[in-house]
């Protein structure tokens, strides 16, 4: 007989995501803040301070891991007959010492493996360097590669950066990857891993189009930053977003609550609800249903413990039908026992165009109307002031049909705004997939225009002032420790002198090639300047 503990150190299945997410985060801003970072950062800052690795137990097992991990071993222990000792969810580092002859297929996930993702893109614009996100799993795939050569198992990669792999067919084979799989897992996964494992044929790409919310099951780890979902899916037809096309589903009350027992069980008490609009729980359609978001949250603070919840995303057509009372509702109940003034909340303004957000994306503005768009972000911003948010904005630049006008109207918007309190990130403009016809949409600094160059350090002249407040309140709300959060913000501001220096060059490139243009007839026009 092989002892438990032997076969702990033995799984069938290894479920692995990259070192970028394979990170102890407190609050996710620390993890949104690595995640862009280039290998203009020094490793040992990245590995000490900035992404510090997560632990493992004796058996080599993480004890936090990615939430898209958690879910895959959920539904494998649910839907197939592994059991515990055959699925083990660990870190890039980890890996040696857990593969062997026993090993059968190895899943990696990663949110952006090529380093394609719009916020990240932009960072590599004007950093010099290479994505850590790119660079830490290329390094953990060619390990990997050289575990396959000799144990012989299959590869299967996703994520939300699968996209990325599947366009790439050169460096999916140089990564040795076996098989891409997109979308959630629950439906089509346990099948697919039960085949691998059984020997049979596969092929090299699954795609799922469903939300597979009716399969999901409880997670039975802790996740990082806490991480648990309340819905999937969006279905606003955003033509840069990988969701797009799903119509969003949510999560019972009771597998939500489920999974946060789990995570305050294993110590972790400042979490992050994840779903692409928050105010949108329980909702059809379009339509948002304040009583059940509320029933939902009334749920959540009887568990005792937590700390900290932070939100990520939200549409502003879904803020504008809530009331003021209501959204000061939301927000008491999103006070636990550790307080903040910057509870954030990221809205996607896009630009200040109406139609040109429609034409990208009609879902995102209904029930209301395109020429309505300013005005209703103005209103969103100002709802979400009155009842005690942090505003955290992102508008794309070179969004296909972009005009002069539009980028001139965005940074009028940008200056109105500012005049609260709210950040603004603005990014480039990427299709989320490789067909050769949309490459060509790609936004990138030689495309910069004046007019792009001014809104862009408009919003992170905000920015600069604003994020690192946010920053320090958000840790010191998650429990991160005194010492940690100054030498964040003192690295923060050495970032910032790093952005200025950039942005000194690019003005000079701008101006530089807006006279070379000039001279040969087409002249482009410069800050201010009607076009």
């Amino acid at each position: 007989m092989i002892s438990a503990a032997r076969q702990s150190l033995q799984p069938a299945v290894v479920l692995v995501a990259d070192r970028t997410l394979s990170a102890d985060y407190t609050v996710l801003f620390e993890g949104i803040f690595a995640t862009m970072q280039t290998t203009l950062t020094p490793q040992f800052l990245m590995r000490r301070l900035l992404s510090p690795a997560l632990k493992t137990n004796r058996f080599s097992r993480a004890n936090l891991a990615a939430l898209g991990l958690r879910r895959i071993e959920s539904a494998l222990l649910a839907y197939t007959s592994l059991t515990g000792n055959d699925v083990a969810c660990t870190t890039p580092e980890a890996l040696p010492g857990l593969i062997g002859p026993w090993t059968r297929l190895v899943a990696v996930s990663s949110s952006d493996p090529l380093g394609r993702g719009m916020s990240n893109s932009t960072t590599v614009n004007f950093l010099s360097g290479e994505l850590y996100t790119r660079a830490w799993t290329r390094r953990m795939m060619n390990g990997l590669r050289r575990l396959k050569e000799k144990y012989k198992f299959t590869v299967v990669a996703g994520g939300a950066g699968a996209w990325q792999w599947t366009g790439d067919p050169d460096e999916r084979r140089r990564q040795g990857i076996d098989v891409v799989f997109e979308g959630y897992f629950e439906t089509q996964g346990p099948r697919l891993f039960t085949d691998v494992i059984g020997g049979k044929a596969i092929a090299p790409r699954v795609i799922e189009s469903e939300t597979a919310c009716e399969n999901i099951m409880p997670i039975r780890g802790a996740s990082i930053l806490g991480a648990i979902e309340l819905s999937r899916g969006c279905g606003r037809g955003c033509r840069f977003c990988t969701m797009s096309d799903k119509t969003m589903k949510h999560l019972p009350v009771e597998t939500i609550v489920a999974d946060l027992e789990t995570n305050v069980a294993e110590g972790v008490t400042s979490v992050v609800s994840t779903s692409e609009d928050f105010f949108r729980y329980g909702a059809g359609g379009s339509r948002v249903s304040f009583e059940a978001l509320r029933r939902l949250l009334v749920e959540m603070r009887r568990i005792p413990g937590l700390r900290f919840m932070q939100i990520d995303h939200a549409n502003v057509s879904s803020i504008l039908q809530l009331t003021d009372e209501q959204l000061s509702e939301i927000r008491r109940l999103l006070t636990w026992q550790a307080k903040s003034e910057y509870l954030w909340v990221n809205l996607g303004l896009e630009s200040a165009n109406g139609r040109l957000v429609w034409a990208n994306g009609k879902g995102k503005i209904a029930p209301f109307q395109p020429d309505d768009w300013q005005e209703m972000v103005k209103q969103a911003s100002a709802k979400l002031v009155r009842t005690g948010f942090f505003p955290v904005f992102s508008l794309i630049l070179g969004l296909p049909g972009e005009t002069a006008d539009d980028v001139r109207r965005t940074l009028k918007l940008v200056k109105e705004l500012s005049q609260g309190p709210g950040v603004m990130f603005p990014i480039f403009y990427e299709p989320v997939c490789f067909e050769d016809t949309l490459q060509d949409e790609r936004f990138h600094l030689g495309r910069m225009r004046a007019d792009h160059f001014e809104l862009f350090t408009t919003c992170y002249e905000i920015n600069f002032s604003r994020v690192p407040k946010l920053f320090e309140d958000n840790q010191r709300a998650g429990g991160v420790g005194w010492t940690k959060r100054m030498v964040i913000q003192m690295l923060g501001k050495a970032e910032i002198v790093s952005w200025h220096r950039r942005f000194a060059r690019i003005d000079k490139d701008i101006r530089r090639r807006c006279v070379t243009t000039s001279v040969i007839g087409t002249t482009v026009p410069a800050v201010g300047e009607e076009s």
